[in-house]
């Protein structure tokens, strides 16, 4: 038989169609099938309650579409905040790194901000204040002239330069003191003229300039001397006198003498049986000292050739003589002796 909804042939004992399902009745009582259920229409005429529900719908969704926006909006802003509020933070510890160069700062802000805006600035500064600090403390140990130059060279703007430079300037003074030469001060003085010891430095530079002999000062030094050689040569008793300073601290041996024992020197020579006397190969050696009161004086020490002939005498008698002096800032006598050494 055949499915009575389909038509499609079914066996003998099928009791639903293999293929649209419906139910196949065999016998003459079952031959008409119950009548379908009359179809609801109510859906239909209840039109006004589904326009509501789509309306409800409607602003349901614009309400989630508002939610959504206003998270996503809130989600912006806070990550605007966080990240104003990091770039500030940043560029606050950035100023605070380049106002004070310190080099805990500069961990903390490489550590802190590795995509930072400042980071290879930050690191460069990081790295030179760390090596700045390796040759400082290398400098300051070795106290050495050579390594503090060396640092002051190359760390110009270093926050140890100060310290750098009081150090050097200590060692380079007590270098001079220790030398205590004319030399060692020009050094420091050309070297710190606003250095810590500078006053002190031109007042000792001061007294070395003036202990330092001039070929002027040489000259009238010699020339006393050869007056005082002449006077005896020449029988010139004033010529004599003039080289002598009216007191002097002693005179061929005597101390304290005036010119009253000057003048009975210059008698016993000419008193004597001296015919003629005469001096050559004059050789001085003169030392310029500066006295407590700044005034010079001259130490000088002198060598001679003395040629004598006595009356009644054809033989010249030939000596060296030595003589030892010294002058005043006027260039006369204060002292003098003079001695024969070899005849």
């Amino acid at each position: 038989m055949n499915c009575p909804n389909c038509g499609t042939r079914v066996g003998a004992t099928d009791t639903y169609c293999s293929y649209c399902g419906a139910r196949v009745y065999h016998h003459q009582e079952d031959s008409h099938p119950p009548k379908a259920p009359a179809p609801d229409w109510s859906p239909l005429r209840d039109t006004g309650n589904s326009k509501n529900d789509e309306d409800s719908s409607k602003k349901n969704l614009r309400a989630l579409v508002v939610s959504i926006v206003s998270i996503l909006a809130a989600i912006a802003l806070a990550a605007g905040i966080f990240t104003y509020i990091n770039h500030r933070n940043e560029e606050s510890l950035w100023e605070e790194c380049v106002s004070r160069k310190r080099i805990d700062d500069l961990r903390t802000y490489i550590e802190k901000y590795p995509d930072g805006e400042h980071y290879n600035e930050a690191k460069k500064m990081f790295d030179d204040l760390v090596r700045d600090k390796e040759d400082w403390d290398q400098a300051r140990v070795s106290n050495d002239e050579d390594h503090l130059r060396s640092y002051i060279r190359n760390h110009p703007g270093s926050e140890h330069l100060d310290e750098a430079r009081k150090i050097l300037d200590d060692l380079v003074w007590n270098k001079a003191v220790t030398a205590n030469g004319k030399d060692a001060y020009e050094q420091y003085v050309k070297e710190f003229p606003d250095g810590r010891h500078i006053a002190d430095a031109r007042e000792h530079l001061d007294e070395k300039r003036r202990a330092e002999l001039t070929d002027s000062e040489r000259d009238n030094v010699r020339s006393t001397v050869h007056n005082f050689l002449l006077a005896l040569e020449e029988w010139d008793v004033n010529l004599m006198l003039s080289t002598c300073n009216t007191q002097l601290s002693s005179f061929m041996g005597k101390p304290q003498a005036s010119l009253d024992d000057v003048k009975e020197y210059f008698d016993a020579y000419r008193e004597s049986d001296i015919d003629s006397i005469g001096f050559s190969e004059l050789n001085i050696d003169v030392k310029k000292v500066i006295r407590d009161d700044k005034r010079a004086e001259y130490k000088v020490v002198f060598t001679t050739t003395r040629r004598m002939r006595r009356e009644d005498a054809d033989e010249e008698l030939v000596a060296s003589m030595k003589g030892q002096a010294l002058l005043d800032d006027r260039y006369r006598f204060n002292e003098l002796t003079m001695d024969k050494v070899t005849q």
